[in-house]
């Protein structure tokens, strides 16, 4: 059987006048791919398009007259590590029957730990990550967003990113993205400058995409093969997929118990922020940060030492045997190193050596005065890259061995957050965001589908 290379542009099925928003146009974009004798490379797939900005009188920002303050009054940002992936609010996969093969809430938050986890510090210091839209370089914190730009977006979902996708015998694919909020998206630097109010009059700011366009590459089979593939009815497919929880820590001592119910966990990945931060213009609601309290000027700042985080499955200490130390680290003022080791393990392979070394700056490089204008310094306890900030997770690679997962259905998966009490300060609620990673299985047999977690 031969086979030629094909390539396919979809406009959206809900078009309207082209312009999408939570403002002024639709909130939710909608691309059918049809149901066809091809196979396409989903790691190919882009959703393409044009981003602008907008002051909420409809008018452009003035970033661009202040591009090189340090911390600027007038600027309106995106999140840099996040870029366009924090547009999305919900990503669904669906068939063209109605079938959903993978939905992800909260798909925004999930990049917020994911990417800066799997980029290495060479994609923030080399200028605009194209990829994902992001930039990262400390003197403009984020994607400068003064003008209109173009942006090519990959769906990192595991459906797409394995195997290829006969797309006859998964009867189409109908691929739902719900936006998010702009003042989830959107923020100006209040909490560097507090004098910063950019983007909050006249309803606040927002964003528009338009131009969409979703395209993928396919390989398509001689009149043979395109026969054959027409008469198969019956097939397996195998892939990985996040299943979102949430949850609000409001105590120093915090313990979660959820039945995710999905016999093949590979692993669970979490971030936290707090809750007042989210959709609110005047902070990043893609952050992924230690638990914090307000500093002395009532802004969320100064960090809450974690003691340890403990993981079970069904109340046994699994897959960790031992708690997750991090009090000595952290109250010595040193990187928490071991807890960035077990972030990175999550989603990476921890123990290979192209992973140790995630920078060529670390959170013990020089200087090692907290006092001095250092992007690095050893009072970084989490991964830090050149925007100042860390890159803090939550969660625990469950099998690194056959990388088959462990069963958790009819057993609780639990976490519990231990952190030290400051004096005086009564803790704030922070919002939890996890993020189960298991395979799932849908067996295709004469014509039905079945979905196996």
């Amino acid at each position: 059987m031969t086979t030629r290379r094909q390539y396919i542009q979809v406009l959206p099925t809900n078009l309207g006048d082209g312009v999408f928003s939570d403002r002024n146009g639709l909130a939710q974009v909608i691309f059918e791919l049809p149901s066809v004798a091809k196979i396409m490379n989903g790691k190919s797939l882009r959703i393409n398009g044009t981003f602008a900005l907008k002051q909420g009188d409809g008018t452009a920002p003035t970033n661009a007259t202040q591009f090189f303050a340090d911390a600027p009054t007038g600027d309106i940002m995106i999140d840099g590590r996040t870029g366009m992936s924090s547009l999305i609010e919900t990503l669904s996969i669906q068939n063209l029957e109605g079938g959903t093969y993978s939905t992800i809430k909260a798909y925004n938050r999930m990049c917020a730990s994911i990417l800066p986890l799997n980029e290495s510090i060479q994609n923030y210091l080399n200028g605009c990550d194209t990829t994902y839209g992001g930039l990262s370089k400390d003197v403009s914190t984020a994607k400068k967003v003064d003008k209109p730009f173009q942006f090519s977006l990959p769906l990192l979902d595991g459906f797409l990113q394995g195997n290829p996708i006969d797309m006859m015998l998964v009867k189409g694919l109908r691929i739902v993205i719900t936006l998010a909020p702009s003042n989830f998206v959107v923020h100006n630097n209040y909490w560097r400058n507090t004098a910063s109010a950019s983007g909050l009059t006249n309803g606040g700011a927002y964003y528009e995409l338009s131009d969409l366009v979703c395209s993928f590459e396919t390989e398509v089979p001689d009149a043979e093969g395109q026969q054959a593939m027409m008469a198969n009815m019956n097939g397996v497919l195998e892939y990985n997929t996040y299943t979102s929880f949430y949850s609000v820590l409001n105590s120093n001592d915090y313990n979660l118990s959820l039945n995710i119910n999905t016999g093949r966990t590979l692993s669970v990945i979490g971030n936290m922020i707090p809750s007042e931060w989210l959709n609110n213009y005047q902070y990043n609601s893609s952050q992924t940060l230690q638990l914090i309290y307000e500093n002395a000027g009532g802004v969320l700042e100064n960090r809450v030492p974690i003691r340890a985080f403990t993981f079970t499955k069904g109340g046994l200490r699994l897959p960790l045997d031992f708690e997750l130390d991090s009090e000595i680290t952290q109250l010595a003022g040193t990187a928490d190193s071991f807890k960035n080791w077990e972030s990175l393990n999550i989603i990476r392979d921890g123990w290979s050596i192209h992973n140790f070394e995630k920078s060529l700056k670390t959170e013990l490089s020089y200087p090692l005065s907290n006092t001095e204008p250092a992007r690095f310094n050893r009072e970084r306890y989490s991964i830090v890259d050149e925007d100042k900030r860390g890159q803090y997770n939550l969660g625990v690679g469950m099998d690194k061995i056959t990388y088959n997962g462990m069963n958790f259905k009819g057993t609780p998966f639990g976490m519990r957050i231990q952190s030290i009490a400051v004096a005086g300060i009564s803790l704030q609620p922070h919002s939890i965001f996890l993020f189960v990673k298991h395979k799932n299985t849908i067996v295709f047999e004469n014509g039905g589908v079945q979905i196996f977690m």
